[in-house]
């Protein structure tokens, strides 16, 4: 009986990462055959030449076939289908039946494993790796330099879209183990040869370059008689040298077509563009080979521009990530009032109208300039710039940053029709080419939207009905914050923040035309209100704020809605959802919130966060305890430092009072308090120095009979707080005249060590809330809480109507209800018939 075999396998025309990944599942699997044809780039094949005693690959494709029964095992790395496997082997195939493991970092292929490991790094190569590094398998300075060059091939030395911390982590270890730098180098970094450079020079002089969908597309199209080796490198040059986000290369030699798809950019997926003819690679680089038989070069150029019309994500333009309303000034604006308005806003500049149309730019550093040489009293036409460089709203990103670098300007102003409409700022655009790069969360990672995710929310209908309202109104919509924090997290959520960028009005109507519910408009805050079966929707204008003084209510401004991802407390709620048509899902993750979500930290997004806004620190507990976070290291010191300057005590009693019961609304709001009390910030929201001892337990009590009446926990909480400053507090936060009516009773009763008639007479007229209050926290326990039993059986069990048939008038009505609840209270009697007979007595014994 033949031995059974493993067999390794990869794509034909090998690269440098399939032919390190070959080798790293030859150490993975020592008994397993690794094939490849002598098909392979030219400096891959004199690579592969000079280290062919250390790989030991095979090369007879007979030997496999002639052994195709005895094999048990393929192991498939860098790619997963079957025409990209080398022809001469391909049948195995189609008639065995064998268990298939699959390494490779495409996620595509019409190959299924039994155990499919397939993850998004730079290259198949550090996914292995990082195999044979957890099984302890040593590496040997020329296989770590084997390893290290498929990485840094397929990665771009490290400068590809698709490179993750993964593969730089990989490259760091195998460095460590004595990779050889020199060697890659020379293999990778070759000079062009003569025939390469006339080459290159045919294919930019047939490039043409179209945008679509805002995206700058190159096409390179040309015939030659025969193959030019290296065209992976000249297609990234070419990209390089058109400063392009797309390139295709159409090459037709003879009866074939070479099709090569390049792109930078990580939100585009270039093997949907071509996904008719099956392309190899991955969504950055992709290749396919076609007959020309099937179809010509310019049908092919076209066909490549309507797909991309369609399939392409609608890119970024001015009116995308633009500010507005723009802040203008008048040419005999100070410089003084200028200076106070660039303060006030955070601006770096302003733009200076005169009669609705806009004749100059001043920046901060001209101001500073200004107030340098105490000119403060001049006006500002003398130091701005003009005439000034304008864009449109459809003006390209690609385009705005061009004119930015060039005319070396730090904003440009967005004019529509002689009017500015918006500005945009060196700053909004370094915001926006970082968040092209973060936009995804890494593949298998628990951030990655899923459409289970959404198909299992409670919103799942509402979400939808928003998507559609999208493409149909032009509008855009995003969830954001909470919302999108707990998706991730996989925790319910019924509260539903959007922010809309268009016509709030629409997306409310459209909402309520389907849905019965609740509307309630805050015009003062751009927002609304809706409440459907218990479930809230908040809606917002995308907007700014800024704060006259800390703790005050914020100013708000209609803005744009990456403004308005700034104005968050903390990362994780600076997180955003597209709801919009052409990319429902996307995460949008301007400020490392993703990052901070796997960490558990609470980070703040400035270092002012706390004071402009000290219920932050407040929401920033909750979050703590409830998500089980810390606070980032920087962010827990900017929290302690607000706390010691007193900034609590600056929150308006209003909102002081909405962030109390807030608190109580959590699952484990004892755990907030102490959180609180810990950090010496307790005496700055209670009048107390600190919480009561049993808070515990008596707050437990309390919330699991009434759960909904904040107002005795509130009690509870400042229950040792001197009886003067708790009613001052409670007055201050406007609490009912009544419930600091209880709080004077509930600091009567606790120290009373003796009940009397009249105190038992007294409390019996209570509510039975306050009664259970006042239980958990007097020294009388026992008897407060038998009255409230007693009160809860409706003791005395007669009426006052049955008292009247009885014989009984007036005063004597009350007068015998309370002889009966004390007789009750001292187990004289029983029940009613007890009653009825005490009564009777009481009537015969009366003066007749």
């Amino acid at each position: 009986m033949k031995e059974k075999i493993q067999l390794i396998l990869s794509h034909n025309y090998l690269d440098f990462d399939a032919l390190s990944s070959l080798y790293a599942a030859k150490k993975l699997y020592p008994k397993a055959i690794a094939y490849t044809s002598k098909s392979m780039e030219r400096k891959v094949y004199e690579f592969y030449l000079l280290y062919k005693d250390i790989l030991r690959f095979q090369e007879n494709y007979e030997y496999i076939i002639s052994n195709k029964d005895n094999i048990e095992k393929i192991i498939l790395v860098d790619n997963h289908y079957v025409n990209r496997i080398d022809k001469n082997i391909q049948e195995i195939f189609k008639e065995g039946n064998y268990i298939i493991e699959i390494y490779d970092h495409h996620e595509s292929g019409d190959i299924k494993g039994n155990t499919e490991i397939i993850e998004r790094t730079g290259s198949t190569t550090t996914i292995l790796v990082e195999k044979l590094i957890e099984n302890k398998i040593p590496i040997d300075p020329i296989e770590a330099t084997i390893f290290l060059i498929g990485i840094y091939q397929d990665t771009g030395n490290f400068t590809f879209a698709n490179t993750t911390p993964k593969d730089l982590k990989i490259a760091s270890i195998l460095l460590e183990r004595g990779a050889d730098l020199n060697i890659i180098n020379y293999y990778l970094h070759e000079k062009l040869t003569d025939e390469q450079k006339e080459f290159l020079d045919e294919l930019l002089q047939n490039s043409k370059e179209e945008i679509i969908r805002g995206y700058k597309v190159v096409i390179s199209k040309l015939k030659k008689e025969k193959y030019i080796e290296g065209l992976s490198i000249l297609a990234h040059k070419v990209l390089d040298e058109k400063e392009g986000d797309i390139l295709f290369i159409l090459l037709q030699v003879k009866e074939k077509i070479y099709v090569l798809g390049r792109t930078r950019l990580p939100n585009i997926d270039l093997r949907d563009i071509l996904k008719e003819f099956n392309p190899g690679g991955h969504k950055s680089a992709t290749t396919v080979v076609l007959n020309s038989n099937s179809i010509e070069l310019d049908d092919l150029e076209n066909f490549l521009k309507e797909r991309l019309l369609i399939s392409l994500p609608k890119d970024f333009t001015a009116k995308d990530i633009m500010s507005y309303p723009v802040v203008t000034i008048t040419s005999d604006t100070s410089i003084r009032e200028a200076f106070r308005i660039m303060m006030k806003y955070g601006y770096g500049g302003l733009c200076v109208e005169e009669n609705g149309k806009l004749i100059g730019i001043i920046s901060r550093r001209d101001v500073e300039k200004a107030i340098n040489l105490k000119l403060t009293k001049r006006k500002v036409k003398s130091f701005m710039s003009k005439p000034v460089i304008t864009v449109t709203p459809e003006t390209s990103i690609s385009e705005i940053e061009r004119i930015l670098v060039e005319k070396n300007i730090g904003r440009v102003p967005v004019v529509e029709n002689g009017k500015i409409v918006g500005i945009i700022t060196r700053q909004d655009i370094l915001k926006f080419r970082f968040l092209k790069s973060q936009t995804y969360a890494p593949l298998g990672s628990i951030f990655q939207i899923q459409e289970e995710k959404i198909k299992n929310s409670p919103w799942k209908e509402i979400l939808e009905e928003l998507r559609n309202l999208t493409s149909q109104y032009n509008i855009s919509i995003y969830a954001i914050g909470g919302f999108v924090r707990d998706l991730l997290l996989g925790i319910p959520n019924y509260d539903l923040d959007l922010v809309v960028e268009g016509d709030i009005n629409i997306v409310i109507s459209k909402i309520m035309d389907k849905w019965t519910g609740k509307v309630k408009v805050h015009d003062e805050f751009g927002t609304s209100e809706i409440v459907i079966d218990g479930k809230r929707i908040d809606i917002a204008t995308a907007r700014t704020e800024y704060y006259e003084e800390p703790g005050s209510l914020p100013k708000v401004e209609r803005s744009s809605f990456w403004l308005d991802l700034k104005r968050r407390d903390f990362t994780i709620n600076a997180l955003a959802m597209s709801l919009n048509e052409e990319n429902f899902g996307e995460i949008i993750d301007l400020y490392g919130g993703l990052e901070d979500l796997t960490r558990k930290e609470l980070r703040v997004l400035h270092n002012l966060s706390f004071i402009e806004d000290p219920t932050r620190i407040l929401r920033g507990i909750r979050l703590e305890v409830r998500l089980s976070f810390s606070f980032e290291e920087k962010t827990f010191s900017l929290l302690k430092e607000a706390i010691e300057h007193g900034f609590l005590k600056k929150i308006g009693k209003e909102r002081l009072r909405e962030e109390i019961i807030l608190i109580l609304n959590e699952k484990e709001p004892v755990k907030v308090l102490r959180r609180l009390e810990e950090l010496n910030a307790i005496n700055q929201i209670f009048p107390i120095k600190n919480l009561p001892k049993n808070i515990e337990k008596t707050l437990d009590i309390l919330r699991k009979e009434y759960p909904e009446n904040y107002k005795i926990q509130v009690l509870d909480i400042i229950s040792n707080a001197d009886e003067k400053d708790g009613t001052i507090w409670l007055e201050e936060l406007h609490f009912s005249k009544k419930t600091i009516y209880y709080f004077s009773i509930l600091k009567r009763y606790m120290e009373k060590e003796i009940l009397n008639e009249k105190d038992i007479l007294f409390l019996y007229e209570l509510p039975i809330h306050i009664l259970l209050l006042i239980s958990v926290n007097a020294k009388r326990k026992k008897e407060i809480l038998r009255i409230k039993l007693l009160k809860e059986k409706k003791v005395p069990y007669i009426t006052g109507e049955e008292l009247l048939s009885l014989g009984i008038r007036g005063r004597k009505i009350g007068e015998t209800l309370k002889l009966l609840f004390l007789k009750h209270f001292n187990n004289e009697i029983k029940d009613k018939h007890d009653e009825i007979k005490l009564i009777n007595e009481i009537i015969n014994q009366a003066p007749q």
